[in-house]
């Protein structure tokens, strides 16, 4: 009898013990990914929720910090070897920086399988350094001009063409945008990231002077060249003459268009969600603008997803990011919401075939948008020094579109930047 009772507690003994052990195999196999991004508006529940149909034992949280911050907080959480952020938003002129610091994984084991999913050398360059790739390519962008109808038909004015042939000059637009302004337009012509050069950049490529950053490796500063100083002052000087307001940030021009108080607008294809969703607003888009005697430049970049070194999850991290990038669902989900441009080259497709019914109310902008990519889109330089040259030039734009001269500015910033960048040579 006691043999009996012996035998089934050991019986019972290793049942609870095969449960113990189950049960911890399955909490062990539930993982928890930290992705950190700049976006609160809710652009990834519809990514998330597709990849735990399929992963449920992954978690995606999501943490957001606004996009000034984010770069701090990059540096103060990864920068410092904090294994609880697994992903996060690189932002492509950035990584060169990024990686030198060890702030990236190191992506080359996974550099055909991204290159065959968005089948684009420019986006590779884009999240390459030092001939490695240290990212995963999302998004892309290019740059219309919106315009007004009502405000433009207010003036007597005829709406800008669609046809790239008739693409309008800075020139052009600062005179209609003066007479929309004189017929009742409470502003003429307003960039939506003003004072951010992402967006800006164009304006002194388009004059002729360069990117700001050149020589080896891109880490000499010339911002002082003739070009640069005239966009500098002709964009100082909409402000000068009121055809662009000051004292507003990114986060509120996009608003003054939708509410109809902006003749000329420069965004986004992003954009257009927030335009069609603004009751009675009467727009159009066109391709962006260039100086008369120079060269068409459209803005282009956008966020890339990198990961951390010392992820705490790093093969649920991957998982879920390839998910979101390197598959069509994923891709095209991420830019449901809001229309981003997803780089994946069969959502590229589908994204494309979205706006058809729009062409009779605003115009071919996925046309004008699939031309500006080929032909005029320069991306920023990759530069080890970038982080610092960004900052300082949205510093410079800032005073200058509050009155300080130009050339000035851009002689101040020209020598700061240069020692900045000598000691991370």
């Amino acid at each position: 009898m006691l043999d009996k009772i012996k035998r089934h507690s050991a019986t019972r003994g290793a049942v609870s013990l095969a449960v113990f052990l189950l049960s911890s195999t399955a909490a062990l196999a539930q993982s928890t990914v930290n992705f950190l991004i700049t976006h609160s508006d809710g652009r990834w529940e519809s990514v998330i929720e597709a990849f735990n149909a399929q992963h449920p034992d992954i978690t995606i949280n999501v943490q957001v910090v606004p996009f000034a911050d984010l770069v701090t907080a990059i540096e103060t959480r990864v920068g410092r070897g904090d294994s609880t952020i697994d992903l996060f938003y690189a932002d492509t002129p950035r990584i060169a920086a990024m990686s030198a610091r060890g702030y990236l994984m190191n992506l080359d084991d996974r550099r055909d399988a991204i290159a065959e999913a968005v089948q684009s050398d420019v986006a590779m360059s884009m999240v390459s350094a030092e001939g490695s790739v240290w990212a995963y390519p999302l998004w892309t962008t290019s740059q219309f001009l919106y315009f007004n109808r009502d405000l433009l038909d207010a003036a007597g004015l005829d709406a800008p063409s669609s046809a790239i042939a008739d693409r309008m000059t800075w020139e052009a637009v600062v005179d209609d945008a003066r007479a929309a302004q004189q017929a009742g337009a409470p502003h003429g012509l307003l960039f939506e990231q003003v004072d951010r050069y992402y967006q800006l950049q164009a304006l002194f490529e388009s004059a002729g002077g360069g990117s700001g950053l050149t020589g080896e490796g891109n880490m000499t500063v010339d911002i002082t060249n003739d070009a640069w100083v005239r966009a500098a002052e002709w964009y100082g000087d909409l402000f000068e003459i009121g055809l662009t307001p000051r004292g507003i940030t990114p986060g509120q021009t996009t608003d003054l268009f939708a509410r109809g108080e902006v003749a000329y607008f420069v965004s986004g294809p992003w954009s257009i969600g927030a335009f069609e969703a603004a009751e009675g607003l009467n727009y159009g888009v066109a391709p962006h603008p260039y100086f008369e005697g120079g060269t068409p430049v459209t803005a282009t970049g956008s966020w890339a997803v990198a990961i951390n070194p010392a992820a705490a999850n790093l093969d649920a991290a991957r998982t879920f990011i390839e998910f979101a990038t390197l598959t069509e669902e994923g891709s095209r989900l991420s830019t449901t919401l809001v229309p981003n441009v997803p780089l994946h080259a069969e959502a590229m497709v589908e994204y494309m075939s979205r706006f058809d019914n729009l062409i009779p109310k605003i115009g071919p902008a996925m046309e004008i948008m699939a031309y500006e990519l080929q032909n005029t889109a320069v991306p920023r330089p990759t530069s080890v020094g970038f982080i610092a040259f960004e900052t300082e030039i949205g510093r410079a734009i800032g005073d200058i579109r509050n009155g300080e001269s130009a050339a000035e500015v851009l002689a101040d910033t020209q020598a700061r930047l240069e020692g900045l960048l000598a000691r991370q040579r």
